[in-house]
C-alpha cells in the first residue's frame, strides 16, 4: 500500500509528486498561497482500491490548516482499511473528520475507486470532483455546495462565492453529498480545492450566473492531456499564474475574477487490468 499525507500544517511552500499503484496512475500537489497553508490532501492506494481526498480549510477563520489536517488524518485512518466502503461508511468518514476538529473549519471531497472501476464519492462544501472521459469531456460530478450559484446575480456571486452552508468543524448538520459511478479504462478523476474553480471563467447571461463550474475554461487549459502529471501541471501552472495578480475580465458571456488562495489537486487515471492508455503529449 502506498500512502501520501499532505497536511496543511506541514506544507512550507509546496509538495508534489506522482506514482503508479495497482490499477491507477496518480499525481498530486498541495501549494501554499497564504501565510499558512489551509489546504490538505491524502492518497492511499493498493492493488484493490485507491482513496483520494482534498480538504480546504476555510480561509479567514482561525486554524484553517489545523482543521483540514486533523480531518484529513481522521478520514484517512477511517477509510484506508475498509475494502469497499458503503454510502453509510463514506458518511461516517465525514462525521469522524468533523468530530475530531477542535478549532477551525474545512470543506472536503473524497473519492474511493475500486479496481473494477466503480467509485463512490462524498463532498461537504465546495471542493470539486471532476471526471474526464477518454474523449476529454469534463463533468463536475458533485456540484459545489455554496450560498450562491446558478441564477445568482454576478454582483452577489463574486463576493459570496466562498460562503458554504456546511463544513467540517462548523456547528450544525453536515450536508454530505454522495455520488456513485464507474470509470472506464483511461478515464480520469480530478479533485481540487476551490482555488481552481474560483480562478476559472464563470458563464453569465443577463448579468446572472448561468454556469459556475468553469468546465469550459478548464478544458481549454488541459487541452487533451490524459496523463495525471500533465493535467496537474497544466491546471496548477495556469491557476498560479492567474492568482499572481487579482484581475477582473468580463466578456459578453463570461467573467473571470481571480483570487489568491492555497491549492490542492489530486488526479487519478484509471488503468484497470488491461493495457495502459497511451499518454498524449501537448
Amino acid at each position: 500500500m502506498k500512502t501520501v499525507k499532505l497536511l496543511g500544517t506541514e506544507i512550507k511552500d509546496e509538495e508534489k509528486g506522482n506514482f503508479s499503484e495497482g490499477f491507477a496512475d496518480i499525481a498530486y500537489i498541495v501549494r501554499k498561497g497564504h501565510d499558512v497553508c489551509g489546504d490538505s490532501a491524502f492518497i492511499s492506494a493498493d492493488e484493490d482500491k485507491a482513496v483520494l481526498a482534498v480538504l480546504d480549510g476555510v480561509s479567514g477563520e482561525p486554524d484553517a490548516e489545523q482543521a483540514s489536517s486533523v480531518a484529513a488524518l481522521a478520514m484517512l485512518n477511517y477509510l484506508k482499511n475498509i475494502e469497499s466502503p458503503t454510502q453509510e461508511e463514506i458518511q461516517e468518514a465525514f462525521v469522524t473528520g468533523h468530530s475530531n476538529i477542535i478549532s477551525g473549519f474545512t470543506t472536503a471531497v473524497v473519492v474511493v475507486v475500486q479496481k473494477n472501476g466503480k467509485f463512490i464519492a462524498g463532498s461537504v462544501g465546495d471542493s470539486a470532483f471532476y471526471s474526464i472521459n477518454k474523449d476529454g469531456k469534463i463533468v463536475l460530478e458533485i456540484p459545489p455546495a455554496r450560498i450562491v450559484g446558478e441564477g445568482s446575480p454576478v454582483s452577489s456571486f463574486i463576493p459570496m462565492r466562498n460562503a458554504v452552508p456546511s463544513a467540517l468543524g462548523l456547528p450544525g448538520d453536515l450536508n454530505i453529498l454522495i455520488k456513485q459511478g464507474k470509470l472506464e479504462n483511461g478515464e480520469i478523476v480530478l479533485l481540487a480545492t476551490d482555488a481552481v474553480m474560483d480562478n476559472m471563467k464563470v458563464k453569465i447571461k443577463d448579468e446572472a450566473v448561468s454556469d459556475s463550474s468553469g468546465i469550459e475554461d478548464l478544458g481549454d487549459i488541459i487541452k487533451g492531456a490524459n496523463d495525471p502529471v500533465q493535467i496537474v501541471g497544466k491546471v496548477c501552472g495556469e491557476v498560479v499564474k492567474r492568482m499572481a495578480k487579482v484581475t477582473e475580465k468580463k466578456d459578453t458571456d463570461s467573467i473571470l475574477v481571480t483570487k489568491p488562495d492555497d491549492l490542492a489537486i489530486v488526479c487519478l487515471r484509471f488503468t484497470g487490468a488491461g493495457k495502459k492508455p497511451k499518454t498524449t503529449k501537448s
